[in-house]
């Protein structure tokens, strides 16, 4: 997650709806001690493992069938 959180783009810009201004924020973290400060004071432990569940989810399914794939070639050769 902070891998990420750094990655992000440096500025962000966005239009005001009441005004049409354009407005750019700059860097939400400084740097890695920043940004793990940041989420432990506004998101607590569970902010450090968002995501974790959609990748777990996502790699299932192929890391099943590699070891399946294994398996089978691993019997067929050892018999």
């Amino acid at each position: 997650v902070i891998k990420a959180r750094l990655q992000q783009r440096s500025q962000v810009v966005e239009m005001s709806e009441a005004t049409g201004e354009i407005i750019v924020s700059k860097r939400e973290y400084s740097g890695v001690i920043d940004c793990v400060g940041k989420i432990w004071r506004n998101e607590g432990v569970g902010g450090f493992f968002k995501g974790c569940v959609t990748n777990a989810l996502r790699v299932a399914p192929s890391a099943a069938i590699t070891f399946v794939v294994y398996e089978s070639v691993l019997d067929a050769l050892t018999d």
